[in-house]
């Protein structure tokens, strides 16, 4: 009997792989890992079949009780939502700070966090938006600056752009 060892290996490859990039992405350094591999397509590797979020999105969240951000434009921007699955990686601007979100699809939610770009511990919170449809995201955040140690919370409401 003959064993073919090119055969064992590459049909060991796409199994090893693709447990590396779960394990990774159930740890911190999933936020890199979408951000720089939203393109590999992974549909059809895991059972889960989420939505299409990625793209260009608009977004704008309210404040209501910050003196921070009072004027619109500061609340206002545009990002690219990138995608890996069911995980999704984004990058936006604030008042010339830059701000990410990192969330998970679960159903017909989006589920995450976002944070100061620049200084992780300084201003960051959580989020859930629910999918309202394939051009409308809707929900709320909830957050705090070191600055105030208030917990806050807003809207939070996106559409995409048109292509």
């Amino acid at each position: 009997m003959n064993i073919d060892y090119n055969v064992v290996a590459t049909g060991l490859v796409a199994p090893c792989a693709i447990f590396i990039i779960k394990t990774l992405l159930d740890f911190s350094l999933s936020h890199y890992f979408v951000k720089f591999f939203h393109w590999v397509p992974v549909r059809g590797f895991f059972r889960d079949r989420p939505p299409e979020i990625s793209g260009r999105w608009e977004q704008i969240w309210e404040a209501p009780d910050s003196p921070s951000f009072k004027d619109v434009a500061d609340r206002h921007s545009y990002t690219e939502i990138k995608q890996f699955g069911k995980y999704l990686y984004a990058e936006f601007d604030a008042k010339g700070r830059t701000y990410c979100m990192f969330a998970t699809i679960k159903n017909s939610y989006v589920m995450g966090e976002w944070y100061d770009k620049n200084d992780r511990l300084a201003y960051f919170g959580t989020l859930q938006l629910k999918i309202v449809d394939a051009a409308k995201l809707e929900g709320l955040y909830i957050g705090h600056s070191s600055r105030t140690s208030r917990v806050e919370s807003g809207d939070w409401n996106w559409r995409r752009c048109a292509t």
